[in-house]
């Protein structure tokens, strides 16, 4: 039996490390085992099995690595004398070995290689529960770190191998079948994974389940993330909204940021339990851009699950959603009903939690209400000071048994947030920059950006602060040092106030693009403003396939054909160096007009006096007109055309204004300006009074550009392109 020890030890290279010494005279624990299963002393073998597993909770590492490497020898000559019960036993001190000998590849291997082979005789056996114990120490979600890519890779192929179709068929009958195998079953099948999930998915085993979604599901949930994948493929196959509600469900808790989209296209589904699910399940899904599907879930589910998204949209701490939620809050107000009153209380506890100081204002108006309800007051109250404390996920990113006064980090910006709140703004900004700065010192600069949206709500005409550290940011992510925003930008301080500027600047989106990275395409109906802070940016003319050079844009320079007036872009743009563009989407702005009246025009302004593309496109003679056009004074009809080509409400009125076989202009009137855009793209009938038999001629073309005609009578220009160029004799009778 010595020979036997030998020669498994001989085949473990991770059992022989260079301080795993046998005594003068001794033997390894290994061998000792091993002499002691010869010898059947069952009793001593227990013990020392005792002593062996007790190593592995050693402080000192190097022991526990020692006591690792022991148990492995042994759970192999466990398996050889067919010890399966020991070895059993032996699983918890198994799992502790794994973790002290990760380091050590070849000796977790072997580890894997053991467990492996216990949990196949088990399987054959039927023991399913011991099997899946097994397989789990090594191929559970968190058995392994990252850093052991390698082994996991290895542990993927050696969970495919033991998944055999003929196993799986074997599982799954049980399971569906065997009342008493049923449940140990159901939960190995689990452990197989992706196997397991694409095994369910073919066409004969999905028609077991046609009756049981309930079981199906079950297995989905025994699988976990693994099953991801094969969960969405379900989700777009079926129409049952009960299987559909539950797979949303399960990919709430188990799914990563690839199944948002699958989760998400589901919020158009007819049934609003399906709604209210995909709420649920976007929230607990960890995915950039969150805030925007919530927003939009906002102005788009029924009545019913809107308290559901204020509530969840708490849960994001985004100093922007203020402003939506305060307007929410108004609406709410008008319903006089007990819905109405939960909307606002769901509202108030949301703005709490956001935990932005923009929000107390908004607050305060709902607690100054002399018919408010109490429970409304409550909640305003308990907002506010949550605010107060920094707001929810503040609080939850300081351990609770940790005092606030022994944290300096969070004290002091607490601090801050209450010396905002009491009126003193400019010292809040200036101790928030200096705050800043020592995080940027320390290299914290996860906190240094956290910190620097604090600005946005403590007092956000703090320009200077507020970009100087921004700058103290991007220096210090890149290690180069750059021009400065406020001297980039220095002409357009001189046009604005400074209260005009901050709300401009907040509202921007900070992008890079890498050369030739297109920013915006010729055609585009892109109605964003570009603000060059760094790079070269080329504006070109694409006609037939051919690019033309207009000219090259640059530190301090703007672009935005489609922001000020409603017109797809005639031009390209595209970075030649990489380029750091500050963004100006007009929906955002859109919501400062009102509390800047002369805002735009001023920044309408400097941007026609700084940027000259257009001039640059009628010297080079490039426009989209490829046919002359003719002055023409006639009533039309028009009406909005849908995708298919289907008329869309009422008939509009309009006069022409010019006509070409490609095209026509026409003035209309419409009241309210902010609907313009809408148009913007819409594909229009024209109905044109002619001479001669029929006496009308229809069009059908795209709207390419809206221009203000006479803004005080509401009258507007449009320019349309049409779908099918008009004949010559058509033109002439429209001509006359």
């Amino acid at each position: 039996m010595n020979a036997i020890a030998k020669e498994t030890n001989a085949a473990a290279p991770a059992a022989s490390l260079p301080d795993q010494q046998e005594e003068k005279g001794g033997k390894t624990l290994p061998e000792t085992i091993c002499d002691l299963l010869a010898e059947k002393k069952t009793r001593k073998i227990d013990e020392m099995l005792e002593q062996l597993a007790a190593g592995l909770r050693m402080e000192n590492p190097r022991m526990r690595l020692k006591a690792a490497c022991y148990l492995t020898d042994t759970l192999e000559l466990l398996i050889a004398h067919q010890e399966w019960q020991r070895m059993d036993k032996l699983l918890p001190a198994a799992e502790m070995a794994l973790a002290a000998a990760l380091e050590n590849e070849v000796g977790v291997w072997q580890l894997i290689t053991a467990l492996s082979a216990f949990a196949a005789y088990q399987i054959e056996m039927g023991k399913y529960a011991s099997a899946r114990r097994a397989l789990l120490i090594f191929s559970g979600q968190d058995a392994l770190p990252p850093s052991a890519e390698a082994v996991r890779e290895r542990v993927d192929q050696l969970i495919s191998d033991l998944a055999t179709r003929p196993l799986l068929e074997l599982l799954l009958v049980e399971y569906l079948f065997d009342k008493e195998r049923s449940h140990d079953a159901g939960r190995l099948f689990g452990v197989f994974g992706r196997a397991a999930a694409e095994y369910l998915l073919e066409p004969q085993n999905l028609k077991q389940f046609e009756d049981k979604a309930d079981v199906l599901l079950k297995l989905f949930g025994e699988i976990g993330r693994p099953a991801e994948k094969s969960l969405c493929q379900l989700l777009r196959q079926t129409g049952d909204w009960y299987m559909i509600r539950n797979i949303i469900r399960l990919l709430g808790e188990k799914g990563s940021s690839a199944s948002f989209a699958d989760v998400t296209v589901f919020l158009d589904h007819e049934d609003i339990r399906v709604k209210g699910e995909v709420l649920r399940a976007a929230s607990r899904i960890e995915v950039p851009g969150k805030k925007d599907f919530f927003l939009r879930a906002l102005r788009s589910v029924p009545r019913q699950l809107t308290e559901l998204v204020v509530t969840l949209l708490g849960d994001i701490p985004d100093s922007s959603l203020v402003a939506p939620l305060a307007d929410l809050l108004d609406d709410a107000a008008l319903i006089k009903n007990k819905a109405g009153l939960n909307l606002q209380i769901a509202i108030c506890l949301a703005l709490g939690k956001i935990g932005s100081v923009k929000a107390v204002p908004t607050l305060k108006k709902v607690i100054a209400l002399t018919n408010a309800e109490p429970a409304l007051i409550k909640a305003a109250e308990q907002a506010i000071h949550i605010i107060s404390h920094g707001g929810k996920h503040k609080r939850q990113a300081v351990p609770s048994d940790v005092p606030i006064q022994n944290n300096p980090f969070a004290a002091r910006e607490a601090g801050i947030i209450r010396a905002a709140m009491s009126g003193e703004r400019a010292v809040a900004a200036r101790q928030l920059f200096e705050l800043i700065t020592e995080c940027v010192q320390e290299g914290d600069l996860l906190n240094a950006e956290r910190l620097r949206e604090r600005f946005s709500e403590i007092n956000p005409n703090a320009i200077a602060e507020i970009i100087q550290s921004a700058e103290l940011i991007e220096e210090a992510k890149s290690g180069v040092q750059v021009r400065g925003y406020l001297d980039i930008w220095s002409n357009l301080l001189h046009e604005l106030s400074s209260e005009e500027f901050s709300a401009i600047y907040h509202e921007l989106e900070h992008r890079t693009f890498e050369p030739e990275e297109a920013l915006v395409r010729q055609g585009e109906r892109n109605d964003e403003l570009f603000f060059i802070n760094h790079g070269t940016v080329r504006v070109f003319y694409k006609k037939n396939d051919r690019k033309i050079y207009i000219k090259s844009l640059s530190d301090g320079d703007l672009a935005g054909e489609n922001f000020f007036s409603s017109s797809v872009w005639t031009v390209s743009m595209s970075a030649v160096t990489e380029s750091r563009i500050s963004v100006l989407k007009r929906a955002c702005f859109e919501r400062w007009k009102e509390a800047y009246p002369g805002l735009e025009e001023k920044l309408r302004n400097f941007y026609n006096g700084t940027n000259n593309i257009r001039d640059l496109l009628q010297r080079k003679g490039l426009n989209r007109r490829n046919y002359d056009r003719y002055t023409l004074s006639r009533k039309v009809d028009f009406q909005v055309m849908d995708t298919p080509g289907k008329p869309i409400g009422q008939k509009f009125r309009g006069k022409l204004s010019d006509v070409s076989r490609g095209g026509l202009s026409m003035i209309f009137r419409m009241a309210q300006q902010k609907h313009i855009r809408v148009l913007l793209g819409r594909n229009m009938r024209i109905t044109i009074p002619v001479a001669g038999s029929p006496s009308e001629l229809d069009v059908q073309g795209q709207v390419l550009s809206i221009q203000p005609a006479d803004e005080e009578m509401g009258e507007y220009k449009i320019s349309l392109v049409f779908d099918e160029e008009l004949e010559q004799e058509e033109l002439q009778m429209v001509l006359g």
